[in-house]
């Protein structure tokens, strides 16, 4: 998955734009540098990204990374690249986007997807308004 949020990207890891992994998943999303990544199209900008392989992982088990807390009275646009790749038919689990409401419990997901895509990179693009005094945290 690829994220561009206020102009970040993951050249320089999560953390240059204050993305966080979720303390409370059951395991973290890896990231990949733009010198060993071999799906990346042409037509997607250059940059590194970040990718969940869950063949060694339960059904159930979830990833989680969180983008920074948003506070204002705004619409913020949100989008990102991603692919699942399913290799022999596998079933690749489900990408959400989640919002979670002044810290509390995880929302209903905003946008998911259950379906394969191959090595295709899908664009997503989203908008989040959000509403002071409230704070929103995509996951």
């Amino acid at each position: 998955m690829f994220f561009v949020l206020g102009g970040c990207s993951f050249d320089d890891g999560p953390a240059q734009c204050d993305y966080q992994q979720d303390p409370y998943d059951d395991f973290d999303w890896t990231h990949v540098s733009a010198q060993e990544a071999p799906f990346l199209p042409p037509d997607l900008p250059q940059g590194s990204y970040m990718m969940v392989d869950t063949s060694q992982h339960d059904n159930g088990e979830k990833a989680r990374l969180q983008l920074p807390v948003m506070k204002e009275n705004d619409t913020h646009c949100i989008d990102f690249n991603y692919f699942l790749h399913c290799p022999d038919g596998s079933s690749p689990g489900t990408l959400n986007v989640l919002v979670k409401v002044n810290k509390g419990p995880l929302a209903n997901p905003i946008w998911n997807i259950t379906t394969c895509t191959g090595k295709d990179w899908r664009k997503v693009e989203l908008a989040v308004s959000t509403f002071w005094p409230n704070e929103y945290q995509v996951c």
